[in-house]
């Protein structure tokens, strides 16, 4: 195994002091610029990182951000999404010096394990969390702990937490409003499961559309479920085998929809001829598929992205409160209602 090249070896390399090549490093202003550029460049050929031990024993930092990876199906996305969700944060970490750590919640893990082998440890310098619920036990641990975080989703706690989130609300409200201009009574809502957040802004905005329009939506037709190929194929097979089944569909995201597809498919039954269907996506994913279907659109790519820039700055110390987005997704019309 080859020596690990030291701060000690690459300074005599370049026969300058330890000192002088520690400042050229971090770019000190009292070092020349072609001192900068040699020692870089020396450190670059011969393979020099910073021990980041020590580092951590001086500051108490770790110049790592955390995100907590939940193997269940509703509270993880398909694994094609998941990876376009860390690649925009890997693309808000370039520069910044830090890293990102997936931590695992094992099955039989309560919600909090994870968590707190992160702030318990010192694993992390913050964290970015996801699948939020109304009164979040995580997220009130994480503001009495005074741990830096930021949420995928909003909560209902009393406390402000910096978060980012999409406006499901404004998604269910204008695809119910669509169908009801294009003549639809009979819509379905799908939902993910009941306890997460943004399950009761979807109903808020159906509701809402519904109300405007005095349609009484049928009770059997609102449905909470895990977001799962299965679960989807599943719905739609028990919506179309009731007596008076709805004929629109809002779904709460892609594994969903695919199974929904299935079940359409298998029932001889085509999406934009004989029933309409509007999901969520945070992919591209369903402009693919086979037939293409109509979505509103929020990028995970772009999630990750803002949710990591929040993270860092609430790691420096801005306030939670000026740490909130909440952002409109975009409508792909693919032909589907």
């Amino acid at each position: 195994m080859a020596e690990r090249v030291t701060l000690k070896k690459l300074a005599g390399h370049l026969d300058l002091s330890v000192t002088t090549v520690s400042r050229a490093l971090k770019e000190g202003p009292e070092v020349r610029p072609n001192t900068i550029a040699r020692v870089k460049q020396a450190a670059s050929k011969l393979g020099y990182f910073p021990d980041q031990r020590g580092f951590n024993l001086r500051t108490g930092r770790t110049n790592t951000i955390a995100l907590i990876l939940y193997p269940d199906p509703q509270s993880a996305f398909p694994a094609m999404g998941y990876m376009n969700f860390c690649q925009g944060i890997i693309r808000e970490l370039e520069g910044s010096n830090m890293t990102l750590s997936i931590i695992p919640r094992f099955p039989g893990d309560e919600m909090l394990a994870p968590l707190k082998r992160v702030v318990e440890s010192g694993l992390a310098d913050g964290l970015i969390v996801g699948q939020t619920r109304n009164q979040d036990v995580r997220l009130r641990y994480l503001l009495e702990k005074d741990f830096p975080f930021v949420s995928f989703g909003r909560s209902e706690l009393f406390s402000p937490h910096p978060y980012f989130d999409v406006a499901h609300e404004e998604i269910t409200y204008h695809s119910t409003i669509q169908f009801l201009e294009a003549g639809h009574r009979r819509i379905a809502l799908v939902s993910p499961p009941a306890d997460l957040n943004y399950t009761s802004h979807r109903r808020k905005g159906f509701n809402k559309a519904m109300n405007e329009w005095g349609v009484r939506p049928e009770p059997e037709w609102v449905v909470d479920m895990e977001l799962s190929f299965e679960s989807g194929r599943e719905t739609m097979g028990t919506f179309l085998g009731m007596k008076n089944p709805p004929r629109a569909f809002l779904s709460p995201g892609v594994s969903v929809t695919l199974g929904m597809l299935a079940a359409l498919k298998q029932a001889g039954l085509a999406v934009g001829r004989d029933v309409c269907l509007i999901a969520f996506e945070g992919t591209r994913y369903l402009e693919f598929s086979d037939p293409p279907v109509s979505a509103f659109h929020a990028s995970l790519d772009h999630a990750g992205k803002q949710l990591c820039g929040l993270l860092l700055r609430r790691i420096q110390g801005e306030k939670p409160e000026d740490l909130q987005l909440l952002e409109q997704a975009e409508y792909h019309d693919r032909g589907s209602c």
